[in-house]
This record gives structure tokens, C-alpha cells and sequence, in this order.
């Protein structure tokens, strides 16, 4: 099932690089995407690279994806990390499938490193320096979405994904959130047009010899309100006094931020909500994001 699965990733790379000494061997997988190794034939690696589990994708959370769209998006924004310095792997080659029956891919450099699920302090506070000058990246143009102003493209976009967890969660006050919340989302272009990874948690981050050696996987990159960021980075437990102390954070600012934070977090907790129901089958992820969910609603609302 693997070798049908990558025999033809392996013939587009041997065309791609002109090396038919590559091979392609199975290696992790996400929620989207397949990761494999790629090597020589005598064992050293070249480089991992990524392909869609599904080349286009109905959502009910964010319409229809098409995965080389997003590939090509990764592309130029691990393009705009390597420019500011920010650690993260290299590009090699890429290609969009040339027909509706071919593969998408992009190979990037291969960082070695150990799969770890927590981070400590002092790694917690690297990730904050990280984030923040991702954060200091300014595209020039919006990347990952309409070029629209960002309060109606982020009240778009959260209200799609509370619409589609809305039949897990019955009870969910959604025009009353909105209403509450819509005043509060920031419009200023200095305030809106940072670069943002949006999943920076462990599996994305390559951690070696104690350090961050790179973030990978920049799918969800969008421009946007660095807050949404940082919210995303609260539901998963990492927005600590550590990661606030390397952000350059303190108390006065996340505290009248406190109410944002609380509207940017439906964002992801709608999403998994969904997702661990309706892609992985997740009991656990759907009950905690649930629980999430309305708890935020419910703070939002009083």
C-alpha cells in the first residue's frame, strides 16, 4: 500500500532532480499530510518531503482546499523565515501536479532532530523570541488569505468554524458572541499585516541538544493580528510566563488584550472541535475542545 502510495512521488523526484538514485520511504503522517524520507542508495538523506493526503479538500470549517495552493504558500513563507533568520528548514524543489490525477509535493531540508511533546522553560522562552520575530515579518501583501481587511476576514472565518461546530455544541450562543466580540478585533494595517505561523506547538518544532533548531510545518501561515497567534498558542498551554518573558509580553498587555484572546481562542477551538469528529475520530480531542469551546463562549457572553 506505501510503495503505491510513493512510487510515483519517487519517479516525479527522480525527474525533478535528475538523480534516479533517490529513494522514497514512508516515514510520519499528519492530519493532511504524508511526510517521507528521501534518500540516496547509499543511505544518506536528502530531505523529507510532504505530500497531500488529498489534492483538494471539501471543508465545512474553511471551504474547499487545494493542497497545492497551500504548498505553494509554504514555499514562500519558509522563503520569508530564512531571510529574517528565523530557523527553519530549506527548500529544495517543489512541483504543483501538472494534471488532476498527479501529485503535489515540496522537498525540504531534513533537520534532524527528536520528536519531543513538551517544551521547558527555557525552551518555552526560545519559543517566545521565535515567535516574536516571526511576528516582526511584514510580507508586503496578505499571504494565506483574501486580500481583504483583516475584521472581516477574521469574523468571517470564526464564524464559519462556530457554524460548523454549532451542531456539536447545541447550546453555543454564536450571534451573541459575534456581537460582543466584533467591536473589539483591531483594523489598523501595523496592527493586522504580521506574519503568522499558527501552529506553534512540539510535533512542529524541531528540538536538538535542548534547543529549537527550526519550526516546520507553516501550512496554517496566514498575515494577520499577531494576538490570534498568541491565542492559539494559549489553548495549547504554552502561552507561560516563560514564552510571555521571550515574546516581551507582560501583565498590563496581555490583560487588555484578555477579552481578544478569548475571541481569537474560539478560532482553534471551534476547528478541533470539528476536525475530531468529522477527520481523525478523536473522543478525547472532540470532548476537550468542546469543553473549550463553551467555556469561552461563556466568558465571552458574561
Amino acid at each position: 500500500m506505501e510503495t503505491t502510495r510513493t512510487t510515483p512521488l519517487e519517479r516525479e523526484i527522480h525527474r525533478t532532480l535528475g538523480d534516479s538514485n533517490i529513494r522514497v520511504s514512508p516515514w510520519r503522517e499528519g492530519v493532511d499530510y504524508f511526510a517521507d524520507l528521501v534518500r540516496h542508495r547509499d543511505g544518506k538523506i536528502v530531505g523529507v518531503v510532504r505530500s497531500p493526503r488529498h489534492e483538494v479538500l471539501p471543508t465545512d470549517y474553511e471551504g474547499t482546499v487545494d493542497f497545492a495552493d497551500v504548498l505553494a504558500k509554504e514555499v514562500n513563507v519558509l522563503g520569508l523565515l530564512g531571510e529574517a533568520g528565523v530557523p527553519a528548514p530549506s527548500v529544495l524543489a517543489w512541483r504543483r501536479r501538472s494534471n488532476p490525477q498527479g501529485i503535489s509535493w515540496m522537498l525540504c531540508e531534513h533537520i534532524d532532530h527528536q520528536p519531543t511533546d513538551e517544551l521547558n522553560e527555557d525552551q518555552q522562552h526560545e519559543l517566545g523570541r521565535i515567535a516574536r520575530a516571526i511576528h516582526s515579518i511584514r510580507p508586503g501583501t496578505t499571504v494565506g488569505r483574501p486580500q481583504e481587511s483583516w475584521p472581516p476576514y477574521v469574523l468571517g472565518r470564526i464564524t464559519d468554524r462556530l457554524r460548523a461546530a454549532e451542531k456539536y455544541c447545541p447550546q453555543l450562543s454564536v450571534e451573541t458572541v459575534l456581537s460582543r466580540c466584533a467591536a473589539d478585533v483591531p483594523s489598523g494595517a501595523g496592527q493586522t499585516d504580521s506574519l503568522l505561523h499558527l501552529d506553534l506547538r512540539p510535533p512542529n518544532l524541531c528540538v536538538r541538544e535542548g534547543r529549537i533548531a527550526a519550526v516546520i510545518d507553516v501550512a496554517n501561515a496566514i498575515t494577520g493580528d499577531p494576538w490570534l497567534e498568541l491565542a492559539r498558542i494559549r489553548f495549547c498551554g504554552l502561552f507561560t510566563e516563560a514564552f510571555r518573558t521571550g515574546y516581551g509580553l507582560d501583565d498590563a498587555d496581555v490583560e487588555r488584550h484578555e477579552r481578544l484572546l478569548d475571541f481569537y481562542e474560539l478560532d482553534i477551538a471551534a476547528l478541533l472541535t470539528v476536525v475530531a469528529t468529522e477527520e481523525i475520530d478523536d473522543e478525547e480531542l472532540l470532548e476537550s475542545s468542546r469543553d473549550r469551546l463553551e467555556q469561552l463562549c461563556a466568558q465571552i457572553v458574561r
